[in-house]
């Protein structure tokens, strides 16, 4: 099989620097011998990937976040190449959408013994996206967002300042009047913001549409008409434990387009790249995108796997509770002819 390789060294909490040789490894445990290639600044994997289908690749294996997933994917988009996935971000968002393992050796798994599946794309005046679509005040946040992320890596006090910078666009932000029309209906409401979604999860793990689908054909669109901010800090709260807010302005529909129009104009954001204001136009890209997923008999035994590594890790500890304590050494008493002077 000829296989692409992409790798963002970056991506998770913490450097590796055995990362691409670990990667390299588990490839190869599988059969699988791949072309290295690195993400940069300048070169996110979009452009990586789009050449490696030109080339003939039939696979290209992605090992990053969520972002670098969503750059390889719109590279790969309408290709016959298939995209592979091996999570190694903080979220792993669009793992978690499509059951894949963040175990490196079953991500790898995935791709000798999983399916081959086509799923959808999303895409918001002519910009492609996996996640979500994102119009007024989350796509005003998200800037900050990213600001406050980069600065948990290296410089706490620039973390601090963006978040509350973020919080006060929160406090600032006005509900804004909006038309949408999608299949065939029109609405006008009043309000924060407007989410389009593809995938049940996005962000800082947000379940806001968990029984989206990401091969149904559909995205699923979601409002609240006329929110306060604490009806709009309650929907926040409850997305990010993967439930629904009982409210009676929630309102969630699924349609193949949608157009949203603001007044005055919101920003946009598409999988959290801004992508400009509204008006914007999001509709599905059915069966865009061929992935390799786990098959049903291959959740199963990666349940079981992790079950039984659970079960040694607790044995281990009940039969050595010592290796789990922090070792401290013994505080020396200085003698008196140390302090003799």
């Amino acid at each position: 099989m000829n296989t692409v390789l992409i790798v963002n060294p970056t991506s998770g909490p913490s450097e590796n620097s055995q990362l691409v040789p670990d990667l390299i490894n588990a490839l190869q445990s599988q059969g699988i011998h791949a072309e290295i290639c690195l993400t940069t600044a300048e070169e996110n994997g979009q452009g990586l990937a789009a050449a490696a289908a030109k080339s003939g690749a039939k696979l290209v294996v992605v090992a990053g976040g969520d972002g670098t997933i969503e750059a390889v994917a719109r590279g790969l988009a309408h290709t016959q190449t298939a995209l592979g996935i091996i999570p190694l971000g903080t979220r792993n968002n669009i793992a978690a959408s499509l059951n894949i393992p963040t175990d490196i050796t079953q991500a790898v798994q995935v791709l000798t013994e999983g399916e081959r599946s086509q799923f959808d794309l999303g895409k918001a005046n002519n910009h492609y996206f996996v996640e979500v679509v994102g119009i007024g005040l989350e796509a005003s946040l998200f800037p900050c967002g990213d600001d406050v992320k980069e600065g948990i890596k290296s410089n706490y006090w620039a973390a601090t300042k963006s978040f509350f910078t973020g919080f006060r666009t929160f406090l600032q932000f006005k509900p804004h009047r909006l038309a949408l029309r999608f299949d065939g209906r029109r609405v006008r409401l009043r309000t924060l913001q407007v989410n389009v979604c593809n995938s049940p999860r996005y962000g800082i793990e947000f379940a806001l549409a968990p029984q989206a689908k990401m091969n149904d054909g559909k995205l699923d669109l979601i409002y609240i008409n006329r929110p306060s901010k604490w009806d709009h800090f309650r929907q926040f709260f409850a997305a990010m434990r993967g439930k629904h807010l009982p409210h009676e302005r929630l309102k969630m529909h699924q349609a193949s387009t949608i157009e949203v129009r603001a007044y005055p104009a919101l920003d946009v954001h598409a999988d959290g790249e801004c992508i400009g204001t509204t008006p914007v136009v999001v509709e599905v890209v059915p069966k865009a995108l061929w992935i390799y997923v786990p098959t049903p008999e291959l959740m199963v035994t990666f349940t079981e796997q992790n079950s039984a590594a659970e079960k040694n890790s607790i044995f281990d500890f009940i039969q050595h509770p010592q290796d789990s304590e922090p070792q401290t050494s013994e505080p020396q008493i200085p003698n008196s002819e140390a302090l003799d002077l």
